[in-house]
C-alpha cells in the first residue's frame, strides 16, 4: 500500500496556518492602529472646545493677559527674557494642579491618563529679525509630563505695535515693534495601548480560539489518520498473510480434485474442481503482485455457471441468453464475481425464475439480470449498493449474507468504466442493467 508522505502535508499546513496568522495579525495591527487613532482625535477635540471655551485665555498667553504684557516688555527691552523665565517658572508649578485637574475632568468617563503640555517655541522679530528665545519655554502642563506627543498643534500670531510722543516728557520713549509668537500644543495619552487592547479583546480572544482550534483540528486529523493507516497497512497484512495460507489448502484441493476427475467421470467432481479453480482465482486477486495475466470470460465459463447453481439451487430455474461473440474482452475473475452475486441474490430473494442475458452493441457489452422474486421497494433502492446494508423486514432479516455482495458488484462495474442500474417492483421482480465498455 502506497502510504501518505505527511512531510509535504505538515509542510503546507505550516505555510497555510502562518499566512492565515498573519492575516489575523495584519487585520488586528489595522484595528488597533484606528481605535488610537480614534482615541487621539477624541482627546484632541475635546481639548480644543476647552481652549475655545476661554477657560485657559489666563494660562496661556492671548493679548492683554499678564503673561502677555511681561512679553511685551522683553520685546520693547524693558524686561530680560530671564526675569521672564523665572516669573513663568514661579506661576507654573501653582498651575499644574488646576490644569490636570481640567483636563482629567474630561475623560472621567473614558479613563484616559491624558498629558498637555503648551509651549511658546518662537519669538521672532522682523525688524531686526533676531530669535528671542534659545530653547522653547514651557507656559502651561499637567502632572503628568508629556512623553511621547500624539498630536501636535502649532499656532502662530504676528503682532505690529508703534507708539508716538505726543507730549515733551523724555521719559516716555517712541517705539515701534513687528515681532511673531509661535505656541505648541501637546498631547500624551499614557494608557492608549492599554486602552485600544482592551477595546479589541473580544477580537482578540476570537482569533486566539480560532487559531488554537485550528491547530487542536488538525492535530486530531493527523492523529486519526495515521492511526486509520495504521489500521490499513494491517489489515493489508492480515489479507496477505491470509492468502498466503490459502495457497497450500487450495493447492492440495486441485490436487486432489485432479486426481478424481482422472478416477471418476462424475459432475460432482467436476463442479469441486471449477469451484476450487475460482476460489483459485480469487485468492490471486488478493496477490499484491500478480501472478500473470488473467483470462477472458468465455461463453463455456457462463454456461459452467449456470449448471453450477442449477445445481445449488434446485429449485431455481436459471436461464441464460448469450448473444455476443464466445468471448468477451472482460477478466473471468471480475465478471464471475459480478454475476455471481447478482445471481445468487435473485435466488436468495424468492426469484423461482432468472434469467442472464449478455449483449454487445456500439462498441459496449450489455448485461441484464432478471428474476421474478420480491422485488425491491423504490425507499430502498438507493441504498442497496452500500457496504453492509441489507433489507429488513421489520427488525429481522430473512436471508444470511454480510451485505457487501452489491458492494461489491457496483466496484467492480466502476472499475470496468461501467454503470449499473436497477428496475424494482415489489412482489413482481427485478432487473439489473449493467453496461460495460469493449476493452
Amino acid at each position: 500500500m502506497k502510504k501518505l508522505n505527511f512531510k509535504y502535508y505538515l509542510l503546507a499546513f505550516c505555510v497555510s496556518y502562518l499566512l492565515l496568522i498573519g492575516i489575523m495579525g495584519a487585520y488586528i495591527y489595522h484595528a488597533f492602529q484606528l481605535k488610537c487613532k480614534e482615541i487621539v482625535t477624541t482627546v484632541h477635540t475635546r481639548i480644543d472646545n476647552l481652549e475655545e471655551s476661554g477657560v485657559l485665555d489666563k494660562f496661556t498667553i492671548k493679548k492683554e493677559n499678564e503673561q502677555y504684557l511681561m512679553l511685551l516688555e522683553v520685546v520693547h527691552g524693558d524686561r530680560t527674557l530671564d526675569s521672564f523665565k523665572k516669573f513663568n517658572k514661579e506661576i507654573l508649578k501653582s498651575r499644574e494642579v488646576y490644569f490636570s485637574h481640567l483636563i482629567d475632568s474630561l475623560f472621567v468617563d473614558e479613563k484616559y491618563e491624558v498629558a498637555v503640555r503648551y509651549d511658546m517655541s518662537q519669538l521672532k522679530l522682523h525688524n531686526p529679525k533676531k530669535d528671542l528665545l534659545d530653547s522653547p519655554i514651557t507656559l502651561l502642563q499637567t502632572s503628568r509630563k508629556v512623553d511621547k506627543s500624539y498630536k501636535t498643534n502649532t499656532s502662530n500670531w504676528e503682532v505690529q505695535e508703534s507708539s508716538e510722543r505726543t507730549d515733551v516728557r523724555e521719559e516716555q520713549k517712541e517705539y515701534k515693534h513687528h515681532f511673531s509668537l509661535y505656541q505648541n500644543q501637546y498631547i500624551d495619552i499614557k494608557n492608549i495601548i492599554s486602552i485600544a487592547l482592551l477595546s479589541l479583546l473580544p477580537l482578540l480572544v476570537l482569533t486566539a480560539v480560532v487559531a488554537i482550534s485550528l491547530l487542536i483540528v488538525y492535530y486530531i486529523t493527523y492523529r486519526t489518520i495515521k492511526q486509520k493507516e495504521k489500521e490499513v497497512t494491517n489489515l493489508y497484512n492480515m489479507v496477505d498473510n491470509v492468502s498466503h495460507e490459502f495457497k497450500l489448502p487450495i493447492a492440495t484441493l486441485k490436487y486432489g480434485c485432479n486426481n478424481l476427475s482422472k478416477e471418476y467421470d462424475s459432475p460432482t467432481v467436476l463442479l469441486l474442481l471449477r469451484q476450487v479453480d475460482r476460489l483459485d482465482r480469487l485468492q490471486n486477486s488478493l496477490n499484491p503482485v500478480p501472478s500473470g495475466t488473467e483470462s477472458n470470460y468465455k461463453k463455456e465459463d457462463a454456461t459452467q455457471m449456470i449448471e453450477d447453481l442449477g445445481a445449488l439451487y434446485p429449485d431455481v430455474q436459471f436461464i441464460l441468453k448469450w448473444e455476443t461473440t464466445d468471448e468477451i474482452s472482460i477478466a473471468k475473475t471480475k465478471l464471475e464475481t459480478i454475476l455471481l452475486n447478482i445471481i445468487e441474490n435473485s435466488a436468495k430473494y424468492g426469484g423461482t425464475e432468472v434469467e442472464c442475458a449478455i449483449t454487445s452493441t456500439n462498441n459496449r457489452y450489455h448485461i441484464a439480470i432478471k428474476d421474478n422474486g420480491m422485488g425491491i421497494a423504490k425507499d430502498k433502492q438507493k441504498d442497496i449498493f452500500k457496504k453492509f446494508y441489507r433489507i429488513r423486514e421489520g427488525n429481522v432479516h430473512n436471508t444470511t449474507g454480510l451485505g457487501i455482495g452489491l458492494y461489491q458488484v457496483q466496484q467492480l462495474v466502476e472499475s470496468l468504466n461501467g454503470n449499473i442500474n436497477i428496475i424494482s417492483t415489489p412482489q413482481v421482480g427485478t432487473t439489473f442493467k449493467i453496461t460495460i465498455p469493449y476493452v
